[in-house]
């Protein structure tokens, strides 16, 4: 079985040309190891048989890199296009795409600080499009290299990925109006919380029956309707965002003050958001319960 040729790199600072049998040269300013290593593994993976070089040389404050085959047919050079298209593409997602959102972040938001950055970073990465992104790219690197032999990475980026760009600044901006988001949350949360560890309860224990919907109703020890202010049945609360059912749950349970909080509800209904935020403000006061006979007859109450 014929072993894979090694792709190897040869470094020139002679200021002169570089020359490569495909014609193909790749110029880039930054994240150059990152570029040769991913070079590398695209055409290797695509042209795993053809004789292939890495050749480099410095010009002009960058660092060009010429594609060199031996003893090459159409074929090896079809699939070495097809390597290096699909190796840019994954080296603008992973790197240049990275550092880019970054660069926005730092230039638009300057007033956070380097923790609050990373965590917004986090989060811009999870709105960044994914889904086929690098199939896409690859066939515009392909497209220009089909028809050009030198390809300059920073410029592409900047001239004809331009709606890639947009989309990363706008995941940007989308994780900031997240990350702020979350931080009032949290404060919020903080202030619940403090008023919660002052307050003296005013009742041993409550029970809340929760459906998936997040429809509830809060019982005293004896399994009955809480009196007075609880009298209103938010069982049949209406769905049309008038009432907030995750606010109502948890400022219920503020007023009622109670010492021992059971919540009653299927699996799936603890993984509701109301629930997240009452274990955050109550904490061990919190206690779940999906088996007991109070439990089986809760379901969507509008049944």
């Amino acid at each position: 079985m014929p072993v894979a040729p090694f792709i190897y790199c040869v470094r020139s600072r002679s200021g002169g040309s570089v020359n490569s049998v495909s014609g193909l040269s790749i110029e880039a300013q930054r994240r150059i190891e990152e570029l040769r290593e991913v070079l590398r593994q695209g055409v290797r993976r695509r042209a795993p048989r053809a004789d292939v070089a890495l050749r480099e040389e410095e010009a002009g404050g960058a660092t060009r890199m010429a594609i060199e085959l031996q003893n090459a047919d159409s074929s090896d050079e079809n699939c070495v296009l097809d390597g290096v298209s699909e190796a840019l593409a994954e080296h603008i997602v992973a790197n240049l795409g990275p550092d880019l959102m970054h660069r926005v972040l730092r230039r638009n938001y300057s007033y956070f600080d380097p923790d609050e950055r990373e965590q917004i970073l986090e989060y811009a990465r999870s709105e960044a499009p994914h889904p086929g992104i690098v199939r896409s790219l690859a066939r515009r690197f392909a497209d220009y290299l089909e028809q050009n032999s030198a390809l300059n990475l920073e410029g592409f980026l900047t001239f004809r990925l331009k709606d890639y760009v947009a989309d990363l600044e706008r995941s940007v901006d989308a994780a900031v109006d997240e990350f702020m988001l979350d931080r009032e949350y949290r404060e919020f949360v903080r202030l619940l919380r403090y008023f919660v560890d002052v307050q003296v309860p005013k009742t041993p224990s409550v029970h809340v029956l929760l459906a998936e919907s997040g429809r509830f109703e809060i019982c005293d020890e004896g399994m009955h309707a809480l009196p007075g202010e609880f009298a209103a049945d938010f069982r049949y609360a209406s769905e049309d965002g008038e009432v907030n059912l995750d606010d109502l749950l948890v400022s219920s349970l503020i007023t009622a003050a109670p010492a021992e909080i059971v919540i009653h509800a299927r699996e799936a209904a603890l993984e509701l958001a109301s629930v997240r935020t009452v274990r955050q403000v109550f904490g061990e006061r919190l206690r779940t319960c999906t088996g007991c006979s109070a439990c089986e007859p809760v379901r969507d109450f509008r049944v």
